[in-house]
Formats: structure tokens, sequence, C-alpha cells
């Protein structure tokens, strides 16, 4: 039986595994202005499931193992979120756990997860 202590090293591990598989890519994303939004949206499902989906949950309008759901999240509170690992000025988190970690080489796809996760 796996501890909860150890499940959560296993889930950091293997959120950290896939961030890193979904950063080795060849081709950069394309530009969000040169992307219509159906594209913008596939392409933010992809980063939500393969950065995001482990700790939030396969389906964003439903919480998940560690994570609050994140449906309809600003661009704002992603950035921060994402890139510094803070939450902006005067939010109010929907947890306390402060189990995630900055994820800042996803910066140029956060327009694209915006795009998906204010789609649902």
């Amino acid at each position: 039986m796996i501890s909860k202590l150890s499940g959560r090293r296993f889930l950091g591990a293997l959120l950290v595994l896939v961030s890193l598989l979904g950063a080795c890519t060849k081709k950069p994303p394309e530009s969000v202005a040169a992307q219509t939004p159906e594209e913008l949206i596939k392409r933010g499902k992809g980063v939500y499931i393969a950065n995001c989906s482990a700790c939030h949950n396969l389906d964003p309008r439903k919480e998940g193992s560690i994570g609050p759901e994140v449906v309809g999240a600003s661009l704002e509170l992603l950035e921060y979120r994402i890139i510094k690992n803070e939450y902006p000025p005067g939010f109010k988190p929907k947890r306390q756990s402060h189990s995630m970690v900055a994820l800042p080489h996803l910066k140029e796809h956060i327009p694209a997860l915006h795009a998906y996760l204010n789609s649902l």
C-alpha cells in the first residue's frame, strides 16, 4: 500500500516527467496571432493534458487529487501560478496546499491554455 506522502511524491515526479516530455519538442509553437481560436483551444487542451491533469483532473471542471478545478481561470491567474508560483494580488485561492510548482517553460503556452480552460 502506498502512503499519502509516497503517493504525492510519485505524482510530483510524474508531473515533472510529463512536463519535461512536453517541453521536448523540435517545433516551437505557432504564435497566438497565427492560430485560429479552434487551433488555440486544441493546443491548450494538449498542454493541459500533458502538464496539468495529473494533479488537477483530466476534466478541468472537476477537482483533482491535488489541485482544484481550473475551468474559467483568468489569464492573470494562469500567468502568476504557472510562471511565478504565486497568486495575483487580492486573489483568494481555493486550496491552501501550496503543492504546485512553477512551470516557467510553459510561458509561451499560457494563451492556448487560457483559451482551452475558458472554452468549456
